[in-house]
């Protein structure tokens, strides 16, 4: 391992700490929900892509169809998901947000900006740009 990506893993640990595991510093969702990685991208997805199928979630989250399944099962209970039938197959079901599900969305992703902005502060503002460049390079190259 080289020392760049030792100071690498070491500063990820940290933000991974501060921003999802340590919810009194920065609740996830303005503090509306409990953090959870797999619920926050399957919302965030069906937020972009309304009507998708159970299939198409389990694609873009890279798990098991009753695995994206069962995430939908629980944020429908919630309230922030529902199932509908498909205007192009009576059989196939879609699925998307509820009005509730959109605020929550909403408020995920100010809470993100948020968490971001605090981040970027940490940096002469003359680098912000270029870092965050950096980043989407690197989201890019894991095929995002």
């Amino acid at each position: 391992m080289t020392l760049a990506a030792e100071e690498m893993l070491e500063g990820i640990r940290a933000i991974l700490r501060a921003f999802t595991v340590d919810e009194t510093r920065f609740p996830p969702a303005e503090g509306r929900i409990k953090y959870n990685p797999v619920d926050f991208q399957t919302l965030y997805f069906l937020c972009d892509h309304p009507g998708s199928k159970n299939t198409e979630l389990a694609r873009f989250l890279g798990v098991a169809a009753t695995s994206a399944q069962s995430v939908c099962d629980r944020l429908i209970k919630r309230g922030f998901v529902e199932r509908n039938s498909s205007d192009t197959n009576l059989r196939a079901v879609a699925l998307s947000l509820t009005a509730e599900g959109r605020s929550i969305v909403a408020a995920i992703r100010r809470q993100d900006i948020a968490n971001c902005e605090r981040m970027l502060k940490a940096l002469p503002v003359a680098e912000r740009r270029v870092f965050a460049a950096q980043v989407a390079t690197i989201a890019s190259s894991l095929g995002e």
